[in-house]
């Protein structure tokens, strides 16, 4: 701890950030290797509302036997968007079959929610919170032009703050060794 100290606590935070991310991603890849669909919902999984702007009003629900229907229609009217946990000590996991994915995979980790709650360094210490499953690309466009080897495609899009260009861009490249893209 006394070396992870000497860090300035930004560092020490983003280090800590990076794994829940890399838990995020997992639980996203293993839900579409499951093949459960990330545009409809299941009972145990979370919605964020999404105000008018597109952008997430900070509220969320977990859907719930007695409410699936109206959960179905916010999701489908563009007013809700499927969240999946980003893990910290306050965050709890999904239910349903996405939770299920969730322990699986912190399971194998080795690592429980609990354990984002550093006693030793409680500076460092992650609550959690949700994250939208699917992020929208907005103002879309692509141009081809002529370039000094052929034609030249051009991308124009817009994102929301947090996701990122190129996992959208490697999407329309599909390189077949993504790292050796550079992505």
């Amino acid at each position: 701890m006394g070396a992870l100290r000497r860090l300035p606590l930004r560092l020490r935070r983003l280090f800590i950030q990076a794994y829940q991310s890399y838990l995020f991603n997992r639980f996203l890849s293993e839900r579409m290797k499951r093949e459960i669909p990330l545009t409809r919902i299941q009972i145990g999984d979370y919605l964020m509302s999404i105000g008018e702007e597109g952008l997430p009003t900070g509220r969320f629900l977990e859907v719930e036997e007695n409410n699936p229907h109206w959960a179905s229609s916010m999701l489908r009217e563009g007013k809700a968007a499927l969240a999946l946990p980003l893990v910290g000590f306050d965050q709890k996991l999904s239910g349903g079959l996405q939770g299920e994915i969730e322990r699986e995979i912190l399971e194998k980790e080795g690592i429980q929610p609990r354990d984002f709650k550093v006693e030793k360094m409680l500076e460092a210490s992650v609550r959690g919170g949700l994250r939208r499953a699917l992020a929208p690309v907005m103002n879309f466009k692509f141009v081809t032009m002529p370039g000094d080897e052929g034609s030249v495609a051009k991308f124009s899009f817009m994102l929301h703050r947090g996701t990122y260009a190129t996992v959208v861009m490697r999407e329309f490249l599909k390189p077949s060794d993504p790292a050796e893209q550079g992505f």
